[in-house]
């Protein structure tokens, strides 16, 4: 009977913790700027080729604008877009291991494309990554 308090005190705990680090999150992430705001979007191909793209814009997030550009495509998921091809090129997990990363000014995404907050002068770099 002990060992069931324990464990359900255990489980109250993670839950409460759980609860917790969700709200922390939610009130610390970055707020979406209104207004029009100028980005560098770079990437960085399988061969080395770089591209760069420059968008003016009033969107608040990243995904939608590069989805609306023509410049990602990929898969709708419960965590939202997977983006598999960045600038016309497609990255194949199965054949080579290889994947897009995204980083916004200089510091790996914390969220996918539909998450990333524009801000104005920033760079968002995809790079096409094997690994």
């Amino acid at each position: 009977m002990k060992k069931q308090h324990k464990l359900l005190a255990g489980a109250a705990v993670f839950c409460l913790l759980a609860v917790l680090m969700f709200t922390v999150w939610r009130t610390s992430r970055p707020e979406p700027a209104e207004g029009e705001k100028h980005i560098t979007v770079e990437v960085v191909h399988k061969d080395g080729a770089t591209a760069s793209f420059a968008y003016d814009t009033d969107e608040e997030y990243l995904g939608p604008l590069l989805e609306e550009a023509g410049l990602i495509s990929g898969t709708e998921s419960q965590y939202g877009l997977f983006v598999d091809t960045v600038d016309g090129e497609t990255a194949s997990y199965e054949n080579d291991g290889g994947w897009w990363r995204l980083s916004c000014d200089g510091e790996d995404a914390q969220t996918g494309a539909d998450g990333v907050v524009l801000e104005d002068g920033a760079v968002y770099i995809w790079t096409y990554t094997v690994g």
